[in-house]
């Protein structure tokens, strides 16, 4: 008997299958095993679900990104960097008497 390796065993599906039954490498699997039998279903369900205010927040910004309406990383980063804290000298907490 041969001994798992570190990522234990592994179970192949040949392209033409996952193909024919539309799963995609980012596709979530269900697995569920009877007697001699393995079922693979793609498990749809999404695990968060955004709040109404976090989807309009997304279409505004969607929507300024067609428009070309957007900051760069770099510019993002330069704006950021001016504006923190300078840091200095921790004072000592004064302890009640």
């Amino acid at each position: 008997m041969r001994k798992a390796g570190k990522l234990g065993n592994r179970l192949a599906v040949p392209p033409n299958v996952q193909r024919k039954a539309g799963i995609k490498n980012s596709d979530r699997l269900k697995f569920s095993a009877s007697p001699k039998m393995i079922t693979i279903t793609v498990d749809r369900e999404r695990t968060y679900r955004p709040t109404q205010s976090e989807l309009a927040a997304i279409l505004r910004g969607e929507a300024e990104v067609a428009k070309g309406e957007f900051v760069t990383l770099a510019e993002l980063l330069h704006e950021l960097g001016g504006r923190r804290r300078k840091v200095g000298a921790k004072k000592a907490r004064k302890l009640p008497s």
